[in-house]
């Protein structure tokens, strides 16, 4: 029985809506503008190179968040199964970089004559530097159509993509009376992102995404003792806070020619 393109729609509604809804003017706004170059190395083999510049807008500042450069490998058991494997270093101003590698696996599925769902799951390992988490387990989803709309030549698409962290500096967590009640890690599901993306050819090599991206932070199902966004009763501050934001991103991409000339939208950038 074939299922409802309505059902995947709902999904995702389902999945944005747990997300904590607020006001544009009170989350961060930034910009993030990233260049990569597509290398075909075999017939089902690709690899790429990427670099991402944040500019954080809040108050006018424009002020560079970070900088991300990536390298992964790509490759494609058959029309419906891929995986992907890679690093990316991340430095700010401060002089911080972290590291993390990273592999994952998508299974695409044609809904009907248009539409096609891409469902992934990726595995992360983060060095020291960064506090937040030692390990991430990422699920994604990607909803686009199965060719490019004549308008334009634009491939429009919608992803949104659940966070669980695991390990990370730990948290203090009190009870009511105040008393500490143990020093952990927050483990748990704490961050979603919401992706509206619109892919366009420039050239034949060229595509340049315009999209919209929303990041929204939560205690998702998890206990007290693996909340983040908690008061430090001590030193009256707040552990591990939201960090949500909007970001408007362009993304350009120049892909070399290879043995396999099929044009691949990107399921994230």
């Amino acid at each position: 029985m074939r299922k409802s393109p309505i059902l995947y729609f709902s999904t995702f509604l389902f999945l944005l809506i747990l997300s904590p809804i607020r006001s544009f003017a009170q989350d961060e706004w930034r910009v993030w503008n990233t260049l990569s170059l597509g290398l075909p190395l075999t017939k089902n083999l690709d690899g790429r190179i990427a670099y991402l510049r944040s500019t954080d807008l809040t108050n006018g500042s424009f002020e560079n968040n970070f900088n991300w450069y990536q390298f992964r490998l790509s490759y494609r058991f058959n029309r419906t199964w891929s995986t992907r494997a890679g690093t990316i270093w991340m430095s700010t101003p401060s002089g911080n970089v972290t590291n993390r590698v990273f592999a994952n696996v998508f299974h695409s599925s044609r809904l009907n004559r248009r539409l096609t769902l891409k469902n992934g799951i990726q595995l992360e390992t983060h060095n020291r530097e960064e506090s937040r988490y030692d390990q991430r387990i990422i699920l994604m989803s990607r909803l686009g159509f199965r060719k490019r709309l004549k308008f334009l030549k634009v491939a429009p698409s919608f992803s949104y993509s659940l966070f669980y962290n695991i390990g990370g500096d730990p948290i203090t967590y009190y009870s009511s009376s105040g008393e500490v009640i143990t020093q952990k890690p927050s483990n748990g599901f704490h961050r979603g992102r919401a992706l509206v993306n619109f892919n366009f050819i420039l050239s034949d090599p060229i595509r340049l995404s315009v999209y919209y991206m929303n990041q929204q932070e939560f205690n998702l199902a998890v206990s007290e003792t693996n909340k983040i966004n908690v008061l430090n009763m001590d030193s009256n501050r707040i552990q591990r806070p939201f960090n949500n934001y909007h970001v408007v991103g362009l993304s350009l991409s120049y892909q070399l020619k290879g043995k396999n000339k099929d044009s691949l939208l990107p399921i994230n950038f």
